[in-house]
């Protein structure tokens, strides 16, 4: 399960339907792992035999970007970082994120959308 969030830059950025985000910009995705919610299950059963639903267990991971365009004019003026456990991932780590956003680079790094 994954839920992605942003600051009020980052808010004001998407629906004012900007190309390149603000200096301050702030994007977090967030990962749970899932599991199978037999509650769920036997309310849907009814209305949607067969029907499976899954529920959030434990954390895997937050993911967070800045932007930073001089700090970070390297990495398309991206920062990143990763967390597992509260504690940030290594250097090595965090040099894996700039080359894996390079395909959104027409969208300033950024692949997620705002919902409507």
């Amino acid at each position: 399960m994954r839920a992605q969030v942003g600051n009020e830059i980052t808010l004001k950025a998407f629906k004012d339907g900007q190309v390149r985000f603000p200096d301050g910009t702030l994007i977090a995705a967030i990962r749970w792992t899932r599991v199978l919610s037999e509650v769920n299950d036997k309310v849907l059963d009814g209305a949607f035999p067969g029907a499976q639903s899954f529920v959030v267990a434990s954390p895997v991971n937050i993911q967070v970007m800045v932007k930073d365009s001089k700090k970070y004019a390297a990495t398309g003026g991206w920062g990143f970082a990763d967390f597992r456990d509260g504690k940030p991932g290594d250097k090595a780590l965090h040099e894996t994120c700039f080359p894996c956003h390079v395909p959104a680079k027409d969208r300033d790094y950024v692949f997620t959308h705002c919902a409507p």
